[in-house]
């Protein structure tokens, strides 16, 4: 009720507005929210802007989506002169003129997100309400979200998958965490306590380190201990580690990770000390989520089941099945704004640009179509999946495959000799098939931390 009364008060600042299009650009506030609900909802269509780019690219979006009015953080120094402009305080100042709960009728407009899209230049996306709102149910009966549970939001709102978790939240009638600032990241988590935390896996990945750090030897322990207990039905894995649930804020219930896939090492540790994460994932020409993990339904190489409101067909699969990814639903969009030329759709299959392959329902990312190297043999090579292989090795810090003269070179910056990353190499390659196999490494940067 405090949120509708909010939001009817921003509607009725915004009355005058009504059915033009509106770009928000600012952190993660209630402003924030509030101003996209009242203007999405009730007033006309919504363009969200990420805050992070320059005005160059900011202008490049605004012509695509042709917005009359910004709504922006005061914190963000942005110079808009030609637009008329309400700052975040003005939303606040009239957030406070709290208003009853009152029936209005909505507006069935537009939510225009920008990405990268496909082919690298920046694209200009419009989706609508049966696109956003079509996997909500599916995704709640999955996770099993209720009123009870808290989701922090660090992720920046105008992303597809901070918006989709917004929205299930709603639905699900959970308490919503806002924050923006990454330095507050563990204090706020102590603070609020949430039950679900979307993360990416920059995020796991540095907390995983920074848990290992002095301590690998007794938290390797500490696993096998747990993993012993667990086959018999004993789950002590709040006991064992809970100076680590607390990190969470002790309430922990689930996480998820987007953006790209969670390495095996990293999703499997985090289960293994009783806080598990489900990859998810999805792309905004697909309103969020194509493939998600869940309970009892979490394979950590695996980016997750294929939900029911998309079909995914495997297009010019390889002999061990491996294609590119398309796929098709209600959630996918229809064009690129200002781009009819470029075909997004085939059949009404969308080309995601990745390529994997699928089992038992379960969606495997194998690398970006653009990454993939040709053998000499004509066999499509991932340089992504030789990449994570190496990378799962202690000491490498980064890593990058590719073709010379016909061979796999792998350019590796490391601290670790010539002789031991030839050990690694080899270790990798004995499990590789023939084409697969590095022949020649390159040692580069090295002392760099």
């Amino acid at each position: 009720k405090e949120l509708i009364s909010y939001v009817n008060s921003i509607v009725n600042y915004l009355s005058k507005y009504a059915d033009k299009k509106i770009a928000i650009i600012g952190n993660n506030k209630l402003e924030w929210l509030v101003s996209f609900l009242a203007v999405f909802g009730y007033i006309g269509d919504a363009i969200l802007i990420d805050k992070q780019i320059d005005l160059e690219q900011i202008e490049y979006i605004f012509e695509k989506a042709k917005p009359e009015i910004i709504i922006i953080d005061d914190d963000i120094n942005i110079s808009l002169d030609k637009y008329d402009v309400i700052k975040f305080s003005d939303v606040s100042k009239n957030m406070t003129k709290r208003r009853e709960m009152v029936l209005t009728n909505t507006h069935h407009g537009k939510l225009y997100l920008h990405t990268s899209g496909t082919t690298g230049n920046q694209k200009v996306i419009a989706l609508n309400e049966e696109n956003l709102f079509g996997v909500i149910k599916e995704l709640n009966d999955k996770w099993k979200i209720i009123y009870k549970d808290s989701c922090l939001l660090i992720i920046p709102l105008y992303h597809i998958y901070a918006l989709t978790s917004m929205f299930h939240c709603l639905y699900a009638g959970s308490c919503i965490i806002l924050e923006y600032d990454y330095t507050r990241l563990e204090k706020v988590l102590k603070e609020t306590k949430p039950t679900l935390f979307m993360g990416v896996p920059l995020m796991y990945n540095k907390i995983k380190d920074a848990i290992l750090l002095k301590r690998e030897v007794l938290i390797k322990l500490l696993i096998l201990i747990s993993n012993v207990c667990l086959k018999f039905k004993i789950d002590i894995r709040k006991k064992l580690f809970k100076k680590v649930h607390q990190y969470f804020g002790g309430e922990y219930f689930f996480g998820c990770s987007a953006g790209s896939l969670l390495s095996y090492e990293t999703s499997k540790f985090f289960n293994d000390i009783g806080l598990p994460i489900y990859n998810v994932y999805g792309m905004t020409e697909t309103s969020g989520p194509i493939a998600v993990s869940f309970k009892d339904n979490n394979k950590y190489d695996s980016v997750g089941k294929i939900l029911n409101i998309n079909e995914v067909k495997i297009y010019k699969q390889d002999v061990d099945g491996v294609g590119e990814i398309w796929v098709k639903g209600s959630n996918v969009f229809k064009s690129y704004i200002g781009d009819d030329k470029h075909e997004c759709l085939k059949d009404g299959f969308f080309d995601t640009g990745d390529m994997g392959y699928v089992k038992d329902n379960f969606l495997y990312i194998t690398g970006r179509k653009k990454n993939i190297l040709i053998g000499d043999n004509g066999k499509n090579i991932s340089p992504e999946e030789l990449n994570k292989k190496i990378l799962s090795f202690k000491g490498i810090n980064d890593c990058n495959v590719i073709m010379k003269n016909n061979y796999l070179v792998a350019i590796i910056n490391t601290d670790l000799s010539k002789g031991e990353v030839k050990n690694i190499i080899e270790k990798i390659n004995k499990k590789l098939p023939n084409y697969k196999k590095i022949s020649d490494f390159e040692i580069t940067n090295k002392n760099i931390k």
